[in-house]
């Protein structure tokens, strides 16, 4: 087992609570999206998911002490 900490911005907050969690080795960012969230996306919109403060991919494996975040997709102008 090992613990990785969550945080999650915007309509995120409404599903994921924040906290410091305890999941099963070799757990990827997809893994935890889907526990977190109930699937891939929440409400039609699919998390950009930060690990450790780089943008990551799904198939990213999570490591003890990672800090994973959850925002809605971004656009500026």
């Amino acid at each position: 087992m090992m613990k990785v900490k969550v945080k999650a911005y915007s309509i995120f907050t409404e599903k994921v609570r924040e906290g410091v969690f305890e999941v099963d080795d070799g757990l990827t960012v997809k893994d935890l999206i889907e526990i977190l969230l109930g699937g891939l996306e929440y409400r039609g919109i699919s998390p950009v998911v930060f690990v450790n403060k780089e943008k990551a991919d799904l198939n990213r494996v999570l490591k003890d002490g990672d800090e994973v975040l959850l925002t809605p997709p971004f656009s500026g102008g």
